[in-house]
């Protein structure tokens, strides 16, 4: 009697391991997408990272990365306003990368939160970068990406970049007489996205929409 109530009594424990060990398995995880996995969409915009050019808000592409972006609002020299949102680490499909995203901000909202923006600092470009208020900070989570820059880790070469993209439709060369170099950019028109050369500074990617 004892020992089928011991037997049993294993039996049971066994049984409650063996569903322990199954609950922490880790389930398969969808695979994220690489920044050469650009889809074209119904309404001429891209995909790319799961995020829909002028179409996915802030708040869902920040899901979409596993990562929060940090905001500021950026005036230039021109006093052209914009609203950059900065993820220092991002890590898709193993590739690690930091990413800026411009939000799709409407002028007149620019305006608005500029005049409640503090603490502005000036940047090396010559554009000051204005800290956001909490109230308009929580407002961005609701309006589209309207760019990616892609700042890989990895250093990609041209012939990398040729192999996942084809050769580009046009190269524009820009001199920049500050630093006595030049800035040289592919066009890749039909998939909107520029591949940005800087002298030593590694490759960035560039999607815009239309």
């Amino acid at each position: 009697m004892m020992r089928t109530i011991r037997n049993i009594v294993i039996g049971m424990i066994l049984f409650v391991m063996g569903l322990l060990a199954i609950m922490f398995i880790p389930s398969p995880q969808p695979q994220a997408a690489k920044p050469w996995e650009i889809e074209l969409m119904s309404d001429g915009n891209i995909q790319v990272f799961g995020i829909h050019l002028g179409t996915t808000d802030y708040k869902t592409a920040q899901k979409k990365l596993g990562a929060f972006g940090e905001t500021a609002l950026f005036s230039d020299p021109d006093d052209k306003l914009s609203v950059e949102a900065f993820f220092d680490s991002t890590n898709l499909s193993g590739l690690s990368a930091k990413m800026v995203m411009t939000l799709a901000v409407s002028q007149s909202e620019l305006q608005e939160m500029m005049t409640q923006t503090r603490n502005a600092k000036l940047q090396p470009s010559g554009a000051h970068q204005h800290e956001i208020s909490e109230s308009d900070r929580e407002k961005l989570l609701d309006l589209p990406v309207a760019s990616i820059t892609y700042i890989p880790s990895l250093r990609l070469d041209k012939a990398m970049l040729k192999e996942r993209f084809g050769e580009p439709d046009s190269i524009e060369t820009i001199a920049v007489t500050e630093a006595n170099s030049q800035i040289e950019n592919w066009l890749y028109r039909d998939i909107h996205l520029i591949v940005q050369f800087n002298g030593e500074a590694k490759p960035i990617l560039i999607y815009h929409s239309i």
